[in-house]
């Protein structure tokens, strides 16, 4: 296909399966009838909807960066690419912290996946930036990696049905950890991306990085997912999303048998997975403690409580 042309794709080979540089393409823009007051544009792979009169360039960096996302995703050699059927997959933005939390959004966050409805919202403060963005709660590196956090829920939209949560949000998380920015995409060290991304978001000037218990994430759908974290304290929620992308990364990147009952997983049907293939209960301490190895060498010194919250 043509736009496939847009990637660099080239180590696509066996013996490293990941693209190790995607550049975005050209952005494409066109402008759609207005919709109940809402601007409207579509990219190649969305729609987008806005009650911000948005400028030029932001469109262009939000189309390059939601088109981009959505080609690594249907690119990668996991079949991770289900986005809704029967329609153009919805990018909405809200201008106000209450209308965005009126359509669905969490507060304080700065993109949300809306599963039910299949939509991705984003704060408009992300896009409109005021003239002091230093300043902002906003930070534009990391708002940009959560917007495509959530887009990749909306890519794998129809494979979130039935999925562990903490699998969904890893995934989701590896993403925007391989996202330098703009739409630009590195799986060149993958270890050193999250090495950089996790410090970034928890401890800059310490290598200690604060997680939460595996065995208190295995099970969790998103009904329960959303109720542990919105249970931890405000600045202790990422913690469970750090944990997700370690065990994320654990599977991906873990051997052909682990990558194999992860390709099971999400090829069957919901009713017929079975999350206890890729981490149960049983194994959820062998699996903390093989995590913990893994990073130590590497620069990240896993913080763990030895019981829940």
């Amino acid at each position: 296909m043509r736009l496939l042309t847009f990637f660099a794709l080239a180590s696509l080979a066996a013996a490293d399966p990941l693209p190790r540089e995607t550049v975005p393409g050209p952005a494409v823009v066109e402008a759609q009838p207005d919709d109940g007051g809402r601007k409207v544009w579509h990219t190649r792979f969305f729609r987008i909807d806005s009650d911000l009169d948005l400028k030029p360039n932001e469109l262009a960096r939000l189309s390059q960066v939601a088109d981009t996302t959505a080609l690594v995703v249907k690119a990668h050699p996991l079949p991770l690419f289900g986005p809704p059927e029967g329609k153009r997959p919805r990018i909405a933005i809200y201008s106000t912290d209450q209308s965005y939390r009126e359509a669905g959004a969490a507060a304080g966050s700065a993109g949300y996946y809306v599963a039910r409805q299949g939509l991705v919202l984003i704060h408009g403060g992300y896009l409109s930036r005021p003239p002091d963005a230093g300043r902002s709660k906003l930070a534009p590196r990391n708002d940009e990696d959560l917007v495509v956090h959530e887009i990749v829920h909306l890519c794998m939209h129809r494979l979130n049905h039935g999925l562990p949560q903490w699998l969904a949000e890893g995934i989701a998380e590896y993403f925007a950890c391989a996202h330098t920015g703009a739409g630009r995409f590195s799986f060149a060290d993958m270890d050193g991306a999250i090495r950089q991304h996790l410090r970034v978001r928890l401890s800059p000037d310490d290598p200690s990085i604060p997680l939460v218990r595996v065995a208190d994430l295995v099970g969790l759908d998103g009904r329960r997912w959303h109720g542990f974290v919105t249970d931890l304290p405000v600045e202790e929620r990422y913690h469970a999303y750090a944990t997700a992308l370690l065990l994320a990364h654990y599977q991906i990147h873990g051997g052909d048998k682990r990558v194999e009952a992860l390709r099971n997983i999400l090829t069957a049907a919901p009713r017929n997975r079975r999350p206890v293939d890729v981490l149960s209960p049983e194994t959820a301490v062998a699996t903390q403690e093989a995590l913990v190895r893994y990073w130590r060498p590497k620069g990240l010194t896993l913080e763990i409580p030895a019981k829940s919250p």
